[in-house]
């Protein structure tokens, strides 16, 4: 009987221990399909006559774990649903581009070196994650914070944090309740990017109509 008792007393801070826990490392590799898409649908109210250099963001996830995020009690953290090293910065690049091409906002997009009178658009990766958080009942959580800066010509138009949290109890997210844990991070993932970028443009687009036109965007 004391043996049964110790089993049961120990089972049982086994399952509070593990319910406040991230449980992203238990993800199973190859148990989800590609990165969702993340287009917001977000169509500016006006055409910047002008050309966007997306850089490539700077990944600084490493010095933001255990921030919190967009007021939530959601942190900052190293479990992702990412396997190769350098593909959130490429990741989120590919993103900021296809989001802004389909908003209209501007007429040109490029990666390459920024010239005179071109918007460039700078970013810096606070937290772009997943946590699975619960024993029986996981809840998932994806992260995004992305600190940007939209500037022309020396002229910062645009200074600020944009971050969104997304679980799979939320509505925006997209995915199925009956996801392995490995799929609902990815979808929560790009849920919260995507609210992200449609956050970002908004911002964007009235500081874009708002900037003064430089002297050959005519020409653009």
């Amino acid at each position: 009987m004391k043996q049964k008792t110790l089993t049961l007393v120990g089972t049982i801070l086994l399952l509070v221990a593990t319910t406040g826990c991230n449980r992203a490392t238990l993800r199973i590799p190859g148990a989800s399909g590609e990165f969702p898409q993340t287009v917001s649908g977000y169509i500016a109210k006006a055409r910047f006559p002008g050309r966007l250099v997306v850089e490539l963001p700077a990944d600084d996830r490493a010095q933001h774990y255990g921030e919190k995020v967009g007021g939530t009690k959601w942190k900052g953290c190293s479990t992702d649903a990412l396997w190769d090293r350098d593909a959130a910065a490429r990741l989120i690049q590919e993103r900021l581009v296809q989001e802004f091409s389909a908003s209209g906002l501007f007429a040109e997009f490029t990666t390459n070196e920024a010239r005179a009178g071109d918007m460039v658009l700078r970013t810096d990766i606070h937290a772009f994650c997943s946590q699975v958080v619960g024993f029986i009942y996981g809840r998932v959580a994806g992260i995004c914070s992305l600190q940007i800066s939209l500037e022309r010509d020396g002229k910062v138009l645009v200074n600020q944090t944009f971050e969104k949290v997304v679980t799979d109890a939320d509505s925006e997210y997209s995915g199925s309740q009956t996801d392995f844990i490995e799929q609902a991070m990815r979808v929560t993932m790009a849920d919260s990017l995507r609210v992200t970028l449609e956050n970002l443009l908004e911002q964007c687009d009235a500081a874009a109509k708002s900037a003064p036109q430089p002297e050959h965007a005519a020409g653009v």
